[in-house]
């Protein structure tokens, strides 16, 4: 056989050899441990415990927070995308992040969370989480930012009393004639806002009102809902601390059912929720049925509100008198 024939046949025989390694060698790795980045990853284990207690790291009263995805201890999730107004069964997309160590990119997980409230089989239709300000979803004044003709609770509502921090939207007051509101009117015609409304379902939202259980809640702040046309499409004040007591009001043309609480409700985390019937609102405070009446709205078009004002004779301002927000969804 001539020299140079020889020559490459070895050199043909080493490079099969090497293949056939290197192919060994990758049929041994094994599937890759993630998904790929934005693929949904299913999520093992007991469905969350609804209404177990974590103690806040404020050193308030402990919260009542689901131990499931979503509180102040969770991973940061994705920012939500807004929900139309017209399109109560679409939820938003986001969830509870991993870190995928291959990609470096957090991997979204499906999830399903229910209300502390009412049981039964609900549709998560709104997700806020706070992660940043939606402000396709939030508009942070009422109307007019920082204008003396759009005041609410005493004061005008300025965009730069709110921000958020910690995976909290935090609303205070800057002086005594200042403070802040989130509004999810569809209609308030600030370009760009979507917004959120919805007639019969049940909304909640976990929140920090400040204060002590000596002195009670400070200034004014609520967390309510209503509709276009005030007092005929009614006002649903879920949570309305007044004069440091907390209180849930229902505003209609036909009555104004209201009750006071003797607990203490200032200086830590609470869910505070309304479950809004044909014809009947149940008010949920911590996962129990707190109070029912009967509504004379319509079920009309509700879109949701926080904020925080001012009574004459009491202000507490900046961070010392900062209402928190922690989540806000809403089911159907």
């Amino acid at each position: 056989m001539p020299q140079a024939t020889a020559r490459l046949l070895q050199v043909l025989c080493c490079v099969l050899v090497v293949a056939g390694l290197s192919g060994s060698a990758i049929r041994l790795q094994g599937p890759p441990e993630d998904s790929a980045p934005g693929q949904e990853a299913s999520v093992s284990g007991s469905a969350p415990t609804q209404g177990t207690e974590i103690p806040d790291s404020t050193g308030g009263a402990a919260a009542g927070q689901p131990a499931g995805p979503g509180g102040a201890d969770s991973p940061a999730a994705q920012p939500p995308a807004a929900v139309e107004p017209d399109k109560p069964g679409e939820a938003a997309a986001d969830g509870p992040v991993s870190e995928s160590p291959a990609q470096g990119a957090p991997v979204v997980a499906s999830r399903s969370v229910g209300p502390l409230g009412p049981p039964g089989q609900w549709s998560l239709v709104l997700d806020e989480e706070f992660d940043t300000l939606n402000t396709s979803l939030w508009t942070p004044y009422w109307f007019r930012d920082c204008h003396p003709g759009s005041t609410k609770n005493g004061v005008k509502t300025c965009s730069s009393n709110v921000k958020v921090e910690n995976g909290n939207a935090v609303l205070q007051l800057s002086d005594s004639e200042s403070g802040a509101l989130l509004s999810t009117n569809p209609k308030d015609a600030v370009p760009g806002h979507v917004g959120f409304q919805y007639t019969t379902g049940y909304v909640e939202a976990r929140i920090y009102f400040p204060g002590t259980c000596s002195e009670g809640i400070y200034n004014w702040p609520a967390w309510w809902t209503t509709g276009q046309k005030y007092p005929a499409t009614g006002e649903i004040d879920i949570a309305e601390p007044l004069q440091g007591t907390m209180t849930t009001v229902y505003h209609s043309p036909e009555n104004h059912p209201a009750k006071y609480f003797t607990g203490c409700y200032a200086g830590g985390y609470h869910t505070y929720g309304v479950h809004r019937k044909a014809g009947v609102n149940d008010i949920y405070f911590d996962g129990r049925l707190e109070f029912s009446y009967p509504t004379s709205d319509g079920n009309a078009p509700h879109y949701l509100l926080l904020n925080v004002g001012i009574w004459a004779d009491q202000k507490t301002l900046g961070p010392a008198g900062a209402v928190k927000v922690d989540w806000v969804r809403a089911w159907q």
